[in-house]
């Protein structure tokens, strides 16, 4: 063989192998980038779901506390 075609044909190997794993970088890529771009809302959604289980948690705490005052004898 040529060394011209030899060297073509190194080319066209190294084309094969590489063009895979670039498509699969930027697969990746794509991944991450949706997930930092829907970031915010997420972190909007869990402060949100945060606020309401606190205000439930002080509603338990204030029957907790009325059930013991209730329960508490000579009051």
């Amino acid at each position: 063989m040529s060394p011209e075609t030899e060297l073509w044909m190194l080319g066209i190997s190294v084309a094969a192998a590489v063009v895979p794993w670039a498509f699969s970088l930027h697969a990746k890529v794509a991944v991450i980038a949706s997930s930092v771009e829907s970031l915010p809302r997420m972190l909007d959604e869990l402060r949100q779901t945060i606020e309401e289980h606190e205000v439930r948690l002080n509603q338990h705490d204030k029957k907790i506390e009325a059930l013991g005052q209730a329960s508490t004898p000579g009051r």
